[in-house]
């Protein structure tokens, strides 16, 4: 039997594993009214420590693209099959995006279209289609131009119907292309823009080509690892800096959280490269190695797990009853724990059964791929 795990990079499994854990413990508290600062997205402008997670994704699933895809190979033929084994990809994380959007209720007439599936298959046929035609002062140049032309129409053009720009939560160029395009299809948490929305993709889409960079360097095996460590800092800190005049802000992928978010991407996985695969300590990393190894896989599962304790009622004397979620997390924490802590304790059982889950994989060598 072949080895599925054999060529692996152990520090951008370890990362990537890390990453899908936190955004396991940060999608499932146990009561929405204590959660941990840190463990929530900041409403607006700004950031937090879960801020971080989903673009660390989109760059990690650049630097996979740049370690697996061979440019020359697939130029110099095949490539017929290649892209079809690259759209039916994306396809199916549409898919499965939409369904899980959809579960448990089915109203086609309220029916969430864009989603966090729906953005890795947007950003993954993205960054293959330009790993394999662009050198790296190409994926520079278009990183660039979509940055800077994204901070353009967000700052400059003036939002129909309000006649002016504007960076409000209700009141900007992102918030006015959902609602004029997707109507009521949008985020139900808030019916006037949508996290992965149609504009903040195209940013999301450099953090992606970020990661495609750094992968290139990795496969490339030369040296420059303080140098690339710099690199990241200098974007990190360049966003930092953009804060001031351009707030970083996740909700809209602004241009200075993509570089804020992807300099720490850099410097992240530069730093796991340099501890794991240079220095070899590597004690500490299986959890989240296999974590890592199946991390969408997972990471349905665990939606698909939640929505479905959400739904499921239990008689508890009131009318409708009480859900399973709230049922467990009274049943299991109330006679000992309380508040933040309660809740926290709730989202790291949810993970260890995530984990459980993903061990069993691991064990018996299966790697999902779709």
């Amino acid at each position: 039997m072949s080895n599925p795990f054999k060529g692996r990079l152990i520090s951008v499994d370890c990362m990537r594993g890390l990453v899908i854990a936190w955004m396991i413990l940060a999608n499932n508290p146990g009561d929405y009214l204590h959660v941990y600062q840190e463990l929530t997205h900041t409403p607006w402008n700004g950031w937090t420590a879960t801020d971080f997670v989903f673009p660390l994704f989109l760059f990690i699933v650049g630097v996979s693209v740049a370690l697996s895809v061979n440019r020359e190979k697939v130029r110099a033929g095949g490539g017929a099959h290649f892209w079809c084994k690259v759209f039916r990809r994306s396809a199916l994380l549409i898919a499965i995006g939409l369904l899980e959007n959809a579960y448990p209720c089915f109203d086609l007439a309220s029916l969430r279209i864009p989603g966090v599936l729906q953005r890795i298959a947007v950003v993954y046929v993205t960054v293959v289609w330009l790993q394999v035609r662009l050198q790296n002062r190409g994926i520079v140049a278009v990183i660039v131009a979509i940055l800077i032309g994204y901070w353009a129409l967000m700052v400059f053009v003036p939002i129909p119907g309000v006649g002016y720009p504007s960076m409000d939560s209700h009141a900007n160029l992102e918030a006015w292309l959902d609602q004029v395009m997707l109507h009521n299809h949008i985020w139900q948490y808030d019916t006037q823009w949508d996290p992965e929305g149609i504009l903040s993709t195209f940013p999301a889409m450099t953090l992606g080509l970020i990661g495609v960079l750094v992968g290139r360097w990795l496969r490339s095996g030369r040296p420059g690892m303080a140098r690339a460590f710099v690199l990241g800092l200098g974007m990190f800190l360049t966003g930092l800096l953009w804060h001031e005049w351009y707030p970083i802000n996740k909700s809209i992928c602004t241009s200075s959280f993509v570089l804020f978010a992807g300099g720490f991407g850099v410097m992240m996985l530069v730093a796991c490269h340099w501890l794991i695969d240079g220095r070899g300590k590597t004690a500490w990393t299986k959890p989240f190695v296999i974590m890592g190894v199946n991390p969408l896989a997972i990471y349905v599962v665990s939606e698909f797990v939640s929505a479905t304790l959400y739904w499921i009622k239990i008689p508890d004397g009131r009318p409708g009853g009480i859900n399973l979620q709230a049922y467990l997390f009274k049943t299991l924490f109330s006679g000992w724990t309380y508040g933040y802590l309660a809740s926290l304790s709730w989202s790291i059982l949810f993970l260890l059964a995530m984990f459980l889950g993903a061990w069993a994989l691991y064990a018996h060598r299966i790697v999902v791929k779709l």
